[in-house]
């Protein structure tokens, strides 16, 4: 099962905040299968279509092939994606800073539509490790932590991942997103202490600059996994930006990157 947190932010100047964490009820879609959009945009367009399963039936997500799948940009440039996979539709250099994106896909003569803006991206300050404390349930490595300048009277929201350079793939099953709502304009120090490293390891450090409902998403998607409500089908619905009463969504970032040499 997915791990998927909300943290927040360690200051610093040494401050540290309690998170606060609003309950989320969310009403249960019908378990009648129901289309799938897994759409985002960064640098390129990768939007995946499926149909889900039944809640007490569940199983693989057979793709949707054959959609027609257009994005438009604010500026009036359309594009459509090619379908380079079965249900996966791609098209590259794309996504520009502060531009606003709409995903239209046809499927059996249905219409369904999204539209996100691209955030501006905030970059990594630096990398540092400490060694694991004690009082976790591993020990003996080394944890990373990611710094950043947030920028002062915009509201940003942000993902983390952390991977070993050989794993190659952005890991699926742990999930940290943050929201700057008590550190705006702040030094940020972001923690990754779901996993740890060892000496020689070259660790990759992801920050994903989320647009809010691309954030929105993550965040509701989280109470799902923890409450158990959602195995290997969909029976509800996060906070989603696409119509026509289709699951997932369509997701925007930036992308921030550095590496680290785990050593003494």
């Amino acid at each position: 099962m997915k791990t998927i947190k909300i943290l927040t932010f360690i200051f610093s100047l040494a401050i540290l905040f309690t998170a606060c964490q609003d309950v989320i009820d969310i009403d249960l879609d019908s378990v009648e299968p129901k289309l799938v959009i897994d759409a985002v945009i960064n640098d390129s367009v990768v939007v995946k279509i499926s149909k889900s399963t039944d809640y007490f039936e569940p199983g693989i997500y057979p793709p949707v092939s054959n959609a027609v799948v257009t994005v438009t940009e604010n500026a009036g440039n359309l594009v459509q994606l090619e379908e380079t996979n079965p249900g996966t539709y791609t098209e590259y250099q794309m996504g520009i800073e502060g531009r606003e994106y709409t995903l239209e896909v046809e499927v059996d003569g249905e219409i369904y539509t999204g539209t996100v803006e691209m955030p501006y991206k905030v970059a990594i300050d630096s990398i540092s490790i400490e060694p694991t404390p004690d009082y976790m349930e591993f020990s003996g490595g080394y944890l990373v932590n990611c710094h950043l300048n947030d920028p002062e009277g915009i509201e940003n929201y942000y993902r983390l991942i952390v991977s070993r350079i050989e794993q190659q793939s952005e890991p699926d099953d742990i999930l940290y997103v943050y929201d700057d709502a008590f550190v705006d304009g702040n030094e940020i120090s972001m923690r990754w202490d779901d996993e740890q490293f060892f000496e020689q390891d070259t660790v990759i450090v992801e920050l994903q600059t989320l647009a809010e409902s691309t954030y929105d998403y993550y965040r509701t998607l989280s109470s799902l996994f923890e409450s158990g409500m959602i195995g290997n089908a969909n029976p509800s619905n996060p906070i989603t930006n696409l119509s026509n009463d289709a699951l997932g969504y369509f997701g925007a970032y930036t992308v921030s990157r550095d590496t680290v040499i785990i050593s003494e």
